[in-house]
């Protein structure tokens, strides 16, 4: 009894424990506290609200804008610019025509002329290349190490000197003259080469004069159609070591699509028992290079043939576009693969049987005449309908007339057309019906070669160019710029090690090429013929468009992209062309629906009505708009996401197939800054020098046209700040005039009427010292400089405010405006601090990276995004974003940059969004922030939440942001713990049971999860399961594939086969007779003896990849859930009406105030939680659809959308049926002992099959 008084009267002295349901009430508290400390830390740091009584001060106002007036304005600047470039090409294409055309070829065909004849060029391979001043540590030119013997005699090739170009990239040129690339395959001494080597000399001058007057110019030239190129200007070829010179201008896009436009092509590929050994390697390479020589433009299909006729790739239905992923798709599928050593097939695509050509072309007919009804083309169209089969086999059984008569031949208003041309390839020298394949083509509008080497097959496949292109020589017109997709320019990658920006992203090197093709007039006179002379051309970068696309006047979260006639992006922020330093296949056919992520809930691949319409209105070139559309806006790495709404704006690049578009952010991005007293800004006529507003740290976007030269050379600064500086001084002297374009008006009404006088010979040319600016941009810049000065030069704190930086560790502070400006001030380190002088040179001590060297994008930095998207988030609240690094999930990306900085910190990062309110309208004009330390912050959290903690180590406290990611982690143990840095950046669903937590928030409507999709994602080829789609053969197949090859053999011995080979043929392979077949088809390196090139070996790389698709599941925090009318925060805690207590660990979480942040308590329970449903993770999950195959058939359904087939494509002309030339047959009788063994070989390869 006196015990239990005892338990009583103690249990009213001794302080009672927290409940629990006061847990809420502490949480609630805390994040309260913390948000009030770190609001006065950003009000203590960057001065927002003096800041906005600064725009203020400074008679800012706010304006309108208009999208569709924004892209009309940045439309003609660009349009101008192309026009420009049109006219170049013109001029090119012109002058190559007539200096062709007045070339006296008499003599070179006779080889001792050319032997003898004395002249020099500058071949950019063997000519001897020297630096006119080279750069301390910088390596020295080189020479190739591998010449060949014929190319050592060096008195043909001039010497040349060259030195560093900003223009063309810091890459050595020589602006003075051209050089000339020749293929490896080719002798730059044969007949047809040498002329096109001396002729084109005199295109150095129209060269020089187009640069001249027009300095933004990229490279220029003209690539014969004997694989001849000169190019502008004059630089060295690739040497690097490894470096294989593959390069044949008449395989490029730019050369194939000004020469053919758009094709429909059916490739047959005989798969019969006879196409063993080398002849089915060189036939293999004779399909590569045929598909080399499509593009985005063209449709495609291979069917292989033998006693059956069938899909090489089984999803390929009916054409599928010449995409370089198609492509490679279809020239990889013949290839055999390596497994457990030995060479296989891939299922179906073994040799065997007979040929059954009937078949074979009768499907290939059909298929083109579906495609030409699903088009609505015909012959006779000039919408693009050249149709070509092109048949590879060594062996035709005889005379197939009927088939043509019967499915290709079409009756328009009473007269018969052929509107599908036949091109047949005959492989090897041991071959029978050569008549019967040559009249194949000869009869149905194509061209007959016969293909004895591995060295033959380029120069033979590319006369099929010439044959479509008869109808545009003939037709006599002047023919039209040609525009291709985007390419990389290869001379500013690693993989050719010249250019100063190769560490650049690839995205920013992407060009558009545009060429005219050249015809050979004196020739086609002469000879009755129709053939090429070449074609000219000039890149031109988009990033130089995009430029042009006043990026400053979209604003933040607003971008331009440019979408060409198939869907397919130039231009776009989203677009991806390089993962792991390696190019994508399908870079440049990247569909305008894979990076537009519209809020519509549809699964991976489905297309809405909003995204197909808006592709449509791109594609078919329209002007127009379409507004409010539901986006899922990611930024981050895709690692964040928000919903918002854009409004787009569209319109045709006029002279292009291409369309630009403009996206703007709907609640703010109709609106920006006004400044109203311009003159009181830049000091004009008040002695003020503006320069004295750039005196300290700042950087300015680089990617921004302030003011610029036209010529860069001689103007070279170090970075984009001392270029500026120098237009800054002028303007204070009044000696810069900001109102200069790069293109006016005028220019732009001339531009527009082609004249070969004005253009070629008088063109305007410009001053070396002659400039342009962006008149508001500089304005806005000077201004943003002004307004900054005084709260970013130095900080004036009190001794409290000065403490609290202290207690966080506050590093720097900082300003980013919408201008391109970015201030910061160091506070502690100040040896970081950069001043700048006389000079403009950035004066500092610290050697290392500063804040403005790692942020200087200013709008399009992720904290700047973030701060602007918080404040839509919360209707317009005053908040901070807090953020830390966030690690890279996919497991592909190889390089993924650390969370933890070098000393084991975490740098994180706090900004605010300054939006400047004018008569009730206001516009983000600026973001201001700072970077503090993790550790510290971890500190000043434990002190204000583990004093109240009864036991550490039982809950685990969280910070996580918006996006569900920790930016906080303790369990207020003493220690410090590897898990308070480790999860810092983590998905908060993935750590111990949070899980079931997140879920609760899910359910709650506290957050909400998206899925969003990421097509230019790539997966681990050891992900699929691809034996079973490759079989070996059956011994039946192997014995029967020798003794057919044996029998050919002894056949060809008795016979002397050789003496019956064509008479063009080259010597070089006298020697060679078949090569018997491996145990599987190919010798183990994949190659017939006797190859010149060795075949690489597929997938050497085990770890290889292959496009795929990744759905990402991204959260967003329902901020105004937790957002009272009082402003205190609300909590949640698992007792929520929408979440299950059974499922759910304990817990309590309250918004941290004036932020973005989420204070959650979990308890460390460790409960078995089986069977409860869990929130989904945000790592990146490759679809089903997309991974059941390397092929890329997830792709297929976008076939299905609409394309803009190029106009003015010449199809047909009545001249042609007067060029007999259809490829030159064997004149030599046929033997009959011969024929009758080839006829029992025939029979016996029926019976072993």
């Amino acid at each position: 009894m006196q015990c239990f008084k005892l338990a009583v009267l103690l249990s009213f002295l001794l302080p009672e424990p927290v409940p629990a349901k006061n847990h809420d009430v502490l949480v609630k508290r805390w994040s309260v506290k913390l948000g009030d400390q770190l609001w006065d830390l950003n009000s203590a740091l960057t001065r927002p609200e003096e800041l906005k009584q600064k725009y203020n001060k400074m008679n800012a106002g706010v304006k309108k804008k208009n999208g569709g007036s924004i892209l009309e304005s940045s439309l003609r600047s660009v349009s101008t610019m192309l026009n420009r470039k049109i006219n170049a090409v013109k001029c090119i294409h012109a002058t190559a025509e007539k200096l062709a055309k007045e070339f006296n070829y008499t003599n070179f065909d006779d080889a001792k002329f050319r032997d003898h004849l004395e002249f020099e060029y500058c071949d950019a391979k063997y000519s001897e290349f020297s630096s006119l001043e080279e750069e301390p540590g910088e390596e020295p030119l080189q020479i190739p190490d591998d010449i060949p013997e014929k190319e050592k005699n060096k008195k043909h090739y001039s010497n040349v000197t060259l030195e560093r170009d900003s223009h063309f990239y810091d890459i050595r040129v020589n602006t003075n003259i051209s050089c000339v690339h020749v293929p490896t395959n080719i002798y730059f001494k044969e007949e047809k080469a040498l002329p096109a080597i001396l002729w084109s000399e005199k295109l150095n001058e129209v060269f020089t004069r187009n640069y001249k007057s027009d300095p933004s110019l990229s490279w220029q030239y003209f690539g014969s159609s004997h694989g001849i190129m000169r190019f502008y200007p004059g630089m060295q070829w690739n040497v690097q070591k490894g470096y294989v010179d593959t390069y044949d201008c008449r395989v490029k896009s730019w050369y194939i699509e000004a020469a053919t436009c758009s094709k429909d092509a059916v490739i047959l590929f005989d798969l019969s028992g006879s196409m063993t050994g080398f002849k089915n390697y060189v036939a293999r390479r004779t399909l590569a290079s045929i598909l080399s020589t499509l593009s985005n433009n063209d449709y495609v299909n291979v069917l292989y043939f033998k006693k059956e006729t069938g899909l090489v790739v089984n999803c390929f239905k009916g054409l599928v576009q010449a995409t370089p992923e198609n492509i490679k798709t279809l020239s990889d599928a013949l290839e055999p693969k390596e497994i457990n050593k030995v060479k296989v097939h891939k299922k179906g695509l073994e040799l065997d049987g007979n040929a059954n050509l009937v078949e074979a072309y009768t499907q290939a007919f059909e298929l083109l005449r579906e495609r030409r009804q699903k088009t609505n083309c015909t012959v006779n169209s000039e919408q693009g309908c050249n149709q070509q089969v092109m048949l590879i086999t060594d062996y035709v059984p005889g005379n197939l007339t009927e088939v043509f008569e019967e499915h290709n031949r079409e009756t328009i208003d009473n007269k018969t057309y052929i509107p599908v041309r036949v091109f047949t390839y005959l492989i090897g020298k041991e071959v029978t019906n050569i008549r019967e394949i040559q009249w194949m083509a000869c009869l149905n509008r194509g061209f007959f070669v016969h293909i004895h080497s591995v060295e033959e097959v380029q120069q033979q496949v590319l006369k099929y160019i010439n044959v479509i292109a008869r109808p545009m020589i003939l037709d006599g017109s002047e023919p039209p710029p040609t525009w291709t997709h985007a390419n990389i320019d290869d001379t500013r990658t690693k993989r050719w090690n010249v250019s100063k920006d190769v560490n650049k992203h690839d995205e920013d090197k992407l060009v558009a090429s545009v060429a005219i093709p050249a015809f050979d007039y004196k020739y086609n006179e002469e000879h009755g013929d129709a053939v090429l002379l070449g074609v000219a051309g000039t890149d031109v970068p988009l990033e130089s468009i995009a430029k042009l696309a006043q990026p400053h006047q979209l604003g933040v979260n607003g971008y331009s992209f440019i979408v060409s006639n198939n869907g397919y992006l130039l231009l776009h922020p989203y677009l991806i062309a390089t993962i792991n330093d390696q190019l994508q296949e399908n870079y440049n056919s990247v569909d305008f629906v894979e990076v537009e992520q519209v809020d519509d809930n549809l699964n991976s691949r489905q297309l809405g009505d909003d995204i197909i319409n808006l592709r449509q209105s791109l594609v078919d070139g329209r002007d127009g708009s379409r507004t409010k559309i539901p986006v899922l806006f990611h930024y981050d790495n895709m690692r964040r996401i928000s919903r918002v709404a854009h409004n787009y704006f569209f319109k045709e690049l006029q002279g292009t197939p291409f369309s630009m578009g403009i996206s703007l952010p709907d609640e703010y991005g109709d609106t920006e800054l006004q400044l109203k007293t311009l003159e009181a800004v830049v000091g004009k006529d008040t002695g003020i020098n503006v320069t004295d507003y750039f005196r300290f740290n700042y950087r300015v976007h680089p990617d921004w046209v302030y003011c610029k030269y036209h010529y860069l050379e001689g103007h070279e600064t170090e970075n984009p700040e001392m270029e500026i500086w120098t237009f800054l001084v002028g303007l204070s002297k009044n000696e810069v005039d900001v109102k200069k374009k790069q293109y006016t008006e005028q220019q732009n009404e001339q531009t527009s009427k082609f004249n070969i006088e004005t253009h070629c010979g008088n063109a305007t040319q410009l001053d070396k010292d002659d400039y342009y600016c962006n008149e508001d941009l500089v304005h806005q810049l000077v201004f943003d400089a002004k307004l900054s000065t005084p709260y970013f030069k130095t900080w004036n704190a009190s001794d409290k405010e000065k403490k609290m930086a202290g207690d966080y560790n506050v590093s720097v502070r900082f300003i980013a405006t919408a201008g391109g400006l970015t201030r910061w001030d160091y506070i502690e380190d100040t040896h970081k601090n950069e001043l700048v002088n006389d000079t403009g040179w950035r004066n500092k001590e610290y050697e290392g990276n500063v804040f403005g060297d790692d942020y200087f994008n200013a709008i399009e930095e992720t904290w700047y995004k973030a701060a602007v998207l918080q404040r839509m988030a919360t209707q317009g609240k005053e908040s901070l974003v807090i953020a830390t690094p966030l690690p890279i999930l996919d497991k592909i990306i190889k390089h993924k940059p650390k969370v933890q900085n070098d000393d084991g910190d975490i740098t994180v990062t706090a900004s605010y969004a300054i939006f400047y309110k004018d008569l009730n309208i206001s516009t983000p004009a600026s973001v201001v922030g700072f970077q503090f330390s993790y550790k510290n912050f971890v500190k000043q959290f434990k002190i204000l939440v583990c004093h109240d903690e009864v036991d550490p180590g039982e809950y685990g406290y969280y910070l996580i942001d918006s996006s569900g990611y920790v930016v906080l982690y303790t369990d207020c143990s003493n220690d410090e713990s590897s898990d308070e840095v480790d999860r810092v950046g983590q998905f908060f669903g993935v750590i111990e049971n949070n899980g079931y937590v997140m879920q609760c928030f899910l359910d709650a409507t506290v957050f909400q999860n998206v899925n969003v999709y990421n097509y230019q994602a790539l997966c681990p080829i050891s992900m699929l399961e691809t034996k079973s789609a490759w079989s070996l053969q059956t011994p039946f197949h192997m014995v029967g594939n020798f003794l057919r090859w044996l029998f050919t053999e002894i056949v060809f011995l008795v016979f002397n086969w050789n003496d019956y080979a064509y008479t063009y043929a080259p010597t070089d392979y006298d020697d060679i007779t078949t090569v018997p077949p491996a145990f599987f088809d190919e010798t183990e390196n994949g190659s017939a003896p006797g190859d010149i090139n060795t075949e690489p070996s597929e997938n050497e790389d085990p770890e290889g990849e292959f496009s795929c698709d990744h759905s990402i599941t991204l959260y967003i925090l329902e901020q105004l859930y937790f957002l009272t009318n009082t402003g205190v925060p609300r909590t949640i805690d698992r007792e929520h009406e929408n979440c299950s207590v059974r499922c759910t660990p304990k817990f309590w979480a309250s918004y941290v105030a004036q932020t973005n942040l989420l204070l959650v308590m979990v308890e460390k329970d460790g409960g078995n939680y089986e069977g409860c449903e869990i929130a989904p993770s945000t790592q990146p999950i490759p679809t089903e659809s997309s991974t059941n195959s390397s092929e890329p058939c997830h792709k297929l359904d976008l076939g299905a959308l609409e394309r803009r087939r190029l106009e003015g494509c010449f199809t047909y002309n009545e001249k042609e049926k007067d060029i007999k030339e259809c490829g030159i047959a064997s004149t030599t009788q046929v033997n009959v002992l011969l024929f009758l063994s080839a006829t029992i070989m025939t029979l016996i390869a029926a019976i072993l099959s």
